[in-house]
């Protein structure tokens, strides 16, 4: 359920009377000056407004946008602003009588978020374990940076976000290391809460999966002592979860000059996956959700869950759970270790292939028709606002007033019709 942003263009552009798009029939000027087409013989000349632009969608200068200073409508030749060099025959391109596409683009951006409540994302995390003491830990879901998840220093080895099922169990994607022999780890200097952990027993677990012997373990060290797990048995699948190869149980030095918790890979030739990253000790009752994109931090329902139970989908929710101003879940009494589920809701956003906020054509947003005519209404009352401002043409803005006074009531009926459901009220018994 998703619409490219083009898509939404278009569907803005159709609803405000300002579609067209054509094919040049025949080659334009040398300098990029003209377009041709005989369809636009259809056209009166004056059909051509004053703030008139063209977009190229398609060959050498695909993407150029030209302000368009008249249409002779005998021949179907549009002039134009110089494009990088001559339109020819069987390009395609569109016309904008109102605003240009990128002005479009801009306000369709902007609306996104402004939909709100009406319109959003809908978040569900499933791969924490209550009482963890790391940061972007469980399935590493913060990648600000394409090389390495948030939170976590990379030495050497290639690491990358995968989302290719069957690489991972329990969320929806696990990270890869591969290409060469080098590790991952945490430190005090990536969490400060990890200080916390000196003198204290600790138990560091993961799930793995690796395709060649002696290449994935894990590892603790405290400045002085290293403490390894056993290796993954390499065999190109997931470990046997009663067998606990990947873990590490040790107390730490009472004043440790380090804390760390590093993944290690440790053969060029080796490929592993790794998820369900914890380290439990004591009585954790808090965890850090700042990367989890769920608005304000403040998710609307939290519940846990055993490992023999996660994949039935059968969870225990709970209510006196609140955030702290530093992006921490403090939860109640709880099972330590436990899987956690995590609810919450977004202000949408077109996104590119990675997951990342874009501004591109191709870009999408989780949203698609009839919900999309919220997100284009607000897009709308932006271009109308923007036109009524003092630096809009003098004359205009009575009748931009009067197109922003209809489109507001359009917004209201498409929330009305289209709507999504409103984010649930966050259910707590006590703080």
């Amino acid at each position: 359920m998703t619409t490219t942003l083009e898509n939404c263009m278009v569907e803005l552009s159709k609803q405000i009377g300002d579609y067209y798009t054509g094919t040049a029939t025949s080659d334009g000027a040398a300098g990029g000056t003209t377009i041709v087409d005989t369809g636009l013989k259809a056209k009166e000349n004056d059909w051509i407004t004053d703030v008139a632009y063209d977009r190229v969608t398609s060959g050498t200068y695909d993407e150029e946008e030209r302000s368009i200073s008249s249409l002779a409508n005998t021949t179907g030749t549009l002039t134009t602003l110089a494009h990088g060099g001559q339109i020819v025959s069987a390009v395609t391109y569109e016309v904008h009588r109102l605003w240009t596409a990128s002005e479009k683009r801009t306000a369709l951006v902007y609306a996104a978020r402004h939909g709100f409540p009406y319109i959003h994302k809908k978040r569900r995390y499933t791969a924490f374990r209550a009482g963890d003491w790391l940061k972007n830990a469980g399935n590493f879901y913060k990648w600000t940076l394409a090389t390495g998840p948030d939170d976590w220093t990379r030495t050497d080895v290639t690491a990358a976000k995968n989302t290719t099922a069957p690489y991972y169990l329990y969320g929806d994607r696990s990270l890869k290391l591969s290409t060469a022999a080098g590790s991952l780890k945490q430190t005090n200097t990536n969490n400060a809460l990890l200080n916390q952990l000196a003198g204290n027993a600790v138990r560091f677990q993961a799930r793995g999966w690796c395709d060649t012997a002696s290449c994935l373990r894990l590892k603790v060290y405290d400045g002085t002592t290293s403490t390894y797990s056993e290796y993954h048995d390499g065999d190109s699948s997931w470990d046997d979860v009663n067998r606990n190869l990947l873990k590490v149980e040790v107390t730490l030095a009472a004043e440790p000059t380090e804390v760390t918790f590093e993944i290690d890979h440790d053969l060029d030739a080796g490929t592993s996956y790794i998820e369900d990253v914890r380290v439990i000790s004591g009585t954790q009752e808090k965890i850090y959700i700042g990367y989890l994109n769920i608005r304000e931090n403040e998710p609307s329902a939290v519940s846990q869950t055993s490992q023999s139970s996660i994949h039935n989908d059968r969870w225990d929710g709970f209510h006196n759970f609140w955030t702290d101003n530093d992006k921490y879940l403090h939860l109640p009494t709880t099972m330590m270790d436990w899987f956690l589920k995590i609810e919450g809701e977004d202000y949408l956003d077109f996104l590119d292939t990675s997951g990342d906020s874009g501004t591109d054509w191709t870009d999408t947003i989780s949203i698609d028709s009839p919900q999309t005519d919220i997100l284009v209404a607000e897009a709308i009352i932006y271009l109308f606002r923007q036109a009524i401002l003092p630096q809009a043409s003098p004359g205009s803005s009575q009748d931009f007033t009067t197109g922003l006074a209809y489109w507001m009531n359009e917004l209201k009926n498409a929330q009305v019709k289209f709507g999504m459901s409103l984010p649930p009220v966050t259910k707590r018994w006590s703080i």
